[in-house]
Formats: C-alpha cells, structure tokens, sequence
C-alpha cells in the first residue's frame, strides 16, 4: 500500500497519525501492542476487509505516527483513537487491541463510556502489569519496578540487548525465523524511544482490571499459552465482563497468534464479529 496525505489525520494536540483504510462493510478498528505497527497485521486486513471494513492505526510514537514528545500515556491514546472514529465519520465500530493496546482500547471504553463501541477485543495483554495478582504473569509483577527497569531502559541505550530479549519474549519459545526477526525488528525500530518508555511506564501503572465491569458491550478475549502472560488471564478478564464474553485460546503461536496462526485468529474473529453486530 502506498502512502498518501489521506494516511494521516491531525489530532486536536497537533500529532500525525497514521491509519490505513481497507474493504467496506462494518467498521473493525486494529491497534497494535507495544513499539509494533499496522505491518503487523498483514495476514489479517486484506483477509478481513472482504466482509468488514478494517482500519489500521499506528500509535503515536509508533511506525508512522508522529515521534511525540508528550501525551504518551493511555488517556491521550484511547484520545487518539475516538479522534480518528470521528475524523473517519464513523458511528459503531468494533475495537481490538492487542498485548499493550488491549489495555488502551480498555481505556478507551472506560473514559469514554463504550461511546462508539459495538463490541471489544482484547489479545493477550495485561491490564495491571504491576498487578500482584496470581494471574498476572508479567515480568514486572507485583511492582518489581527494578525489573521493569531492567527490561525496558536498555531501548534507550541498549536496543540491541531490547531487541533480543523482546523477540524471545514475543515469539512461541524463542522460535522465529529470521526473516521475520529483520522485519519486526525494523517496524519496532520506527518507535521513538523516549516515547515508547513514557508510555510502556504508565500502562504498567495503570489498573484496567477494575474497568471490566463497566463493559456490557460484547468482549472477546483472545489468549495464548506462553510464559509471557498465560491462558489464565483472559480467562479471569472475561469473568469480571458482566455482558456478552467469550474467550478464544491458541496453543501454537504464543503472543503472535495473529501473525503465526492467521487462519484460525481470523476466522475466530470474524464469527466474534458477526455476533457482535446482531447483538
């Protein structure tokens, strides 16, 4: 796809944001998690836009999207997002984030009270990583910021150890080859660090579990079985939905089940779709 002027629009604090618009349809929003971009759901959007019209978002900071300095936090993001619904003219969509951004579209439906929301997707994020709750598997837990700071500053100034350690964590046991490893490392390298830091620091702060019971959209949670996060937190997310939930599970691809098992995350989405809207 080729970039234009139309990939971008101006958000109310001057940032660029970019977006790709696909199909026609109802309307499917997709964030990507931490540092990623709209590449990474290539498997997804063309498949997708034959029955739905797909919208594809980099965060700010992200990919495309401005290199901000400032409103890099999940209010300004879940800001961003229902700037872009209402620059595209859009009235209900259906909201998907996935790893970090679950966390943001959470966000979004809790500060904008489910304002354009006809249902929500949440894959494989936390939504309290400093949580010490026992289905909380993330590396930081419990408020071991010591951790985080192990984990996360080397971006600053040791990407190349980040970027190791981040691949480990994001593929199904190590496992990737490395062609894949030379692209995702070049998306995530289009991330502005300092933006990325600010960010990654206030979502592990923030608590979007105590949120879940103000959705009474239709919620999907989608889940994989890997060291990163495990298959009992969306399963303890979905509890806590007092509306329509359903929980869907993979066991071959780990934290980019969208990407290495395309065809069942597709069509598992889909169907969750189709209900959504006749809900």
């Amino acid at each position: 796809m080729g970039i234009s002027r139309d990939n971008f629009f101006v958000t109310s604090d001057d940032a660029h944001i970019y977006y790709e618009d696909y199909g026609t349809g109802f309307p499917l929003v997709m964030i990507p998690g931490f540092l990623c971009t709209t590449k990474f759901f290539q498997k997804n959007a063309e498949v997708l836009s034959k029955e739905f019209r797909v919208i594809l978002m980099d965060p700010r900071g992200q990919g495309y999207s401005s290199k901000t300095a400032s409103g890099n936090t999940l209010k300004r993001h879940a800001q961003d997002i229902k700037e872009l619904i209402e620059h595209l003219g859009l009235n209900k969509v259906i909201l998907l984030g996935w790893s970090l951004a679950a966390s943001t579209v959470m966000t979004f439906a809790s500060e904008f009270n489910q304002e354009h929301l006809q249902g929500l997707v949440m894959m494989d994020g936390s939504l309290f990583p400093f949580s010490g709750e026992g289905w909380n598997h993330h590396r930081a837990r419990n408020y071991d910021i010591e951790n985080w700071f192990d984990n996360y500053l080397p971006l600053i100034y040791n990407p190349q150890e980040f970027y190791d350690k981040f691949l480990n964590r994001i593929s199904n046991n190590g496992e990737m080859s490395a062609e894949d490893r030379a692209w995702i490392i070049r998306e995530c390298r289009k991330t502005a660090p300092w933006s990325a830091v600010e960010l990654h620091y206030d979502f592990c702060h923030t608590d979007n579990v105590s949120n879940l019971h103000k959705i009474t959209v239709p919620a999907a949670f989608f889940g994989a079985q890997s060291k990163a996060y495990g298959l009992d937190m969306p399963e303890h997310f979905a509890g806590m939905v007092g509306g329509y939930h359903e929980v869907n599970e993979f066991y071959e691809s780990g934290h980019l089940m969208f990407l290495f098992e395309a065809e069942k995350f597709n069509r598992l989405l889909a169907e969750f779709m189709r209900k959504a809207i006749s809900m």
